[in-house]
Formats: structure tokens, sequence, C-alpha cells
């Protein structure tokens, strides 16, 4: 009972705090103008709402948790990676597109399937995981590839790294050692793991929001 007081708490207040640095985002952009910047707000916002959702199942029922909030964030994490290379190469190129198309509708239909139609929680928990994890390194590697000089882009990219190993952890942890509608209350570390998944996402949007005003000094400087 304690670590689901401790996580709904996690979850809540984490998913305050990256819709407001998402708002940030979003009222730097309408003073100036950057291209991504928008569409980083956007993804925030949808992380956002996935982890207050992962809270609320407890009050709501389990199709928030089980079905809503795996699109929310994945859909987010798509959103945050499209915003990443507008910002950084002006463009999403045709490649991302189909990518995050074939994802989001690949997730879209397990997901579906395996809630509606063959209840598994862990065949749904391993979908996203899957589909974070090529999220999440491709972010990475875009962040890394664009500006090694920064400290802001590096730490981005590491956060988005450290979310992927986080993710991964969580997953085997339950699927390892799975306790019957425990989820991610199956064990300390998959408790752990989900605890610190959201402060690290919020460490990365902070490294962008960073990144968002070294810009637009430079711009100034110019």
């Amino acid at each position: 009972m304690k670590s689901v007081v401790i996580l709904q708490i996690v979850f809540f207040l984490g998913g305050l705090a990256v819709l407001f640095l998402a708002w940030r985002m979003q009222r730097i952009n309408r003073a100036c103008w950057l291209p991504g910047v928008s569409w980083w707000a956007a993804g925030y916002a949808a992380i956002g709402l996935a982890a207050i959702g992962s809270g609320a199942d407890f009050y709501y029922g389990d199709w928030i948790k089980g079905f809503l909030t795996h699109l929310l964030l994945t859909g987010g994490v798509v959103l945050v990676w499209m915003g990443t290379r507008l910002f950084f190469e002006g463009r999403v190129g045709s490649s991302t597109m189909t990518i995050s198309t074939l994802l989001m509708a690949g997730e879209g239909l397990g997901i579906f399937w395996y809630y509606f139609v063959v209840p598994s929680y862990q065949a749904r928990l391993t979908i996203t995981c899957v589909v974070l994890l090529i999220l999440s390194m491709s972010l990475s590697m875009n962040l890394f590839l664009s500006r090694m000089d920064d400290r802001a882009v590096i730490a981005a990219g590491a956060c988005y790294s450290l979310f992927a190993l986080l993710n991964g952890l969580r997953t085997l942890a339950i699927l390892i050692h799975p306790e019957p509608f425990a989820h991610y209350l199956s064990g300390p570390l998959a408790v752990a793991a989900t605890a610190l998944m959201f402060p690290v996402l919020l460490a990365a949007q902070a490294a962008t929001l960073v990144m968002i005003r070294d810009t637009i000094r430079g711009t100034r400087g110019e």
C-alpha cells in the first residue's frame, strides 16, 4: 500500500511538472518562434497527461493505465522526436514520418488486442517497452549527432538514454517476477525504475528548455 501511495504522488506531481514545463515551452515559443518547439510542447503535454492518467487509474479504472496511457506516452515521445528533427534540421524526413506511423499503428493495434480481445498486461508492457526503446534511442542519437559541443544537448541525449534503460529494467523486472494485478508494483526494482522514469524525462525536458533559450540568445546576438 505504501508503494502505491508513493507512486501515485510521483505520477501526479511528475505529470503536473511536465505539463508546467510544456506550458513554459509554448509560452516562450509564442514570444520567439523556433521550429519544433510547439511539437515539443505538445509531446510533453501528452507525456504529462499519461503520468497523471497512470496515477488516476486507481480511481477511474484500469482501462486508463492499461490502454490510454500507453498510447499517450509513446505518442508524446513521437512528437518530441519529430520536434527534435525540426529543431535541428528544419524538417521531418519521410523516413521519420514512416517509422513513427508504423510504430504508433503497430502499438495501437497491439494494445487494443491485448486489452480488449485477449487481455495480457505483460504483452502490452512488452509492446510499449520496445516502441519506447526505439524512440528513446533514436532521440538520443539525433541529439548526440547534432551538437556534441553543447552541454544541454548532451544532457538531454543522456537523459533519453537513461529513460530507455529504466524502461527496459522495469519491463524485465515485471516479466521475470510478475505479480497478478500488481503491474509496475511487481517487486522493488519495478517500483524504483517506474518512479525514476518521469524525473529523468523531467530532466530531459529541462535540458530542452535550456537548448531553446540558448538558441534564442544566439539568434538575438546575431
